[in-house]
């Protein structure tokens, strides 16, 4: 096609491709928190959607009813990673000026 320069696309996504990749390094040592049972239970996660501390206040443990336990760990671990996704997809996004990349911001 005629004016239009394929090799100035390739260097376009592939400056952005880095910009991506070195924001993601960095998403690593940010945390995002998920609570559950009015914060008896939190669960800390990086940016990149690993978990990286799980606080249990001892009020929450009743040897009696572990279901009510596993379910306040559930609901954490499941709000930080959620919390996790978002603010990496928000993050990215504001790399590619909002613009969905597939399996990157989206």
């Amino acid at each position: 096609m005629p004016g239009i320069d394929l090799n100035h696309f390739i260097k376009q996504a592939n400056k952005l491709t880095a910009q991506i990749e070195k924001r993601k390094a960095s998403l690593a040592d940010e945390t995002v928190e998920g609570k559950a049972g009015d914060g008896l239970v939190v669960a800390t996660a990086n940016g990149v959607q690993e978990l990286k501390s799980l606080k249990i206040d001892p009020k929450a443990i009743d040897p009696n009813d572990t279901a009510m336990l596993e379910d306040l760990v559930t609901a954490a671990v499941n709000a930080a990673l959620a919390a996790s996704r978002d603010h990496m997809q928000k993050e990215l996004s504001k790399i590619s000026n909002g613009i969905p990349i597939p399996g990157v911001t989206r």
